[in-house]
Order: structure tokens, then C-alpha cells, then sequence
């Protein structure tokens, strides 16, 4: 029986009759429906439990002011922004989805946002300790892995939270912005220039064409991963057998 999705600013957590988990999946790429959101859309899913989706790049949000006189003793943010009311989902989930592109060797503005405004879950008592947390990162080159997942474990295992760390999904790309800017084949300073070796012949002569844009469905690698972890949320204690 597959799960149900539940609305987007949702916070209750209702039983969908084959769970009685709740998972959150969060996406901070500013690409909406693409390789990152895909990747966190089909974990939840395949876990079997309900679970909610959200873009943050979908919302208006401010990261945290730091008015901690708000949020000390309530534990729950004072920002009343269309992020508050996912903040309640993720204090009730039974586990988080986290995922992000790599963006300047790090996780996008919209991830480091949001992971500031976690902060009114520390105060205290630290309300996220052990809660479960799968990352995904995606980026264009397979070195970008480790910085990416770095930012993500350095807030969110080492420095405040203490999740429980699940481990963390990567995806290799192959999709510069340069595809999308308009001047990549004239440009040698992006993505694209690396990408042809600094070559310039290649990088005149460099097409845009569908078949560029690389969806994580393709490559075997990532599929046998998301499969993986999948499996991982879906034996989470907590799951009826």
C-alpha cells in the first residue's frame, strides 16, 4: 500500500495505515523538479512512510536574526515566515531528508538558511539530537562530494544538532550553469572551461544540446544508491513490519 504525501505546510503527523513514520525531505536547490529534488522526492517515496516535500527555494524565508529572547524558552522559532510552519514538521518527523547542489564549494544559500533557523531546536534541550538525517548532495564535479557533504556534517553532526548521521548520497552532475548562461562557449572562467580541458577549440565548437542535461535516473551508480538508502528509512525503528 504506498504512502501518502501529506500538504506541504502540514505539521500534524496522521497514520497512513502501513506507517507510523513521518519523514521530511528538504531540497535547497534553486532549480525546482530537478536532479536534487528528484533524488529526495524518490527517497521518501520508496521508504514506504508518509512523508512531506519542500522546496526552499519555493519559499520566502529570512535566515535566523539571532533573537534568541523568541525562541530560548518556547524552542520554536519567532519568525513567523513561510518557513515556520514546516518547523514543527521537522521537530515531529521521525527522520529528515536533506539536500542541496553544491553552489561555491558549498551547500546553497536556501540549505545554510534554513539549517541557521534550526537553531531555535538548541536552546537548553538540543531537540534534534539522534533524530535520523540522510544527506544528498549533488554537483558538477566528483571532488565538489566531500565539501558539500563537510558543510552539512560540520553544523548539523559535529558542531550543534548531534543527528544521527545515515550517511549521504552523491550525484555527479555533469551540468554546468554554463549550459543555461547564454555565453559558456566564450566564457573561461566557468565550469564549461574545465570541463573541456581549457581547451579552446573545444570550447568554441561546444554545442548545448538535451542529451546534456544528465537526469540521476540514468546513471546506475545513483539509482543503486537511492535504492540503497531507501531501504535505509524504510527499516528506521519505528517502521511496522
Amino acid at each position: 500500500m504506498p504512502s501518502r504525501q501529506r500538504g506541504l505546510a502540514d505539521s500534524r503527523l496522521t497514520d497512513t495505515g502501513n506507517s507510523n513514520m513521518a519523514i521530511v525531505g528538504v531540497s535547497g536547490s534553486p532549480i525546482q523538479g530537478g536532479n536534487t529534488d528528484r533524488i529526495v522526492r524518490s527517497l521518501l517515496e520508496q521508504s514506504g512512510h508518509e512523508h512531506t516535500f519542500v522546496n526552499l527555494s519555493a519559499l520566502n524565508f529570512s535566515p535566523c536574526r539571532a533573537c534568541a529572547h523568541l525562541c530560548a524558552k518556547t524552542n520554536m522559532c519567532g519568525q513567523k515566515d513561510a518557513l515556520w510552519p514546516y518547523l514543527g514538521s521537522i521537530l515531529e518527523a521521525d527522520a529528515l531528508v536533506l539536500g542541496s547542489p553544491v553552489h561555491h564549494g558549498n551547500i546553497t544559500a536556501w540549505m545554510f538558511s534554513f539549517i541557521s533557523r534550526l537553531w531555535c531546536f538548541h536552546h537548553v534541550k538540543n531537540l534534534l539530537e539522534d533524530k535520523p538525517v540522510l544527506l544528498v548532495v549533488t554537483a558538477l564535479f566528483q571532488e565538489s562530494k566531500e565539501r558539500g557533504v563537510q558543510r552539512f556534517e560540520d553544523v548539523m553532526i559535529h558542531r550543534s544538532h548531534k543527528v544521527r548521521y545515515l550517511g549521504a548520497i552523491f550525484h555527479a552532475t555533469d551540468i554546468p550553469p554554463c549550459y543555461r548562461c547564454g555565453v559558456g562557449n566564450q566564457c573561461k572562467v566557468g565550469g564549461l572551461w574545465r570541463m573541456v580541458g581549457h581547451d579552446e577549440e573545444k570550447l568554441h565548437n561546444f554545442r548545448v544540446t538535451p542529451d546534456k542535461f544528465k537526469r540521476w535516473e540514468n546513471c546506475a551508480r545513483t539509482v543503486a544508491e537511492v535504492e540503497r538508502y531507501a531501504q535505509v528509512l524504510a527499516e528506521l525503528p519505528g517502521a511496522r513490519p
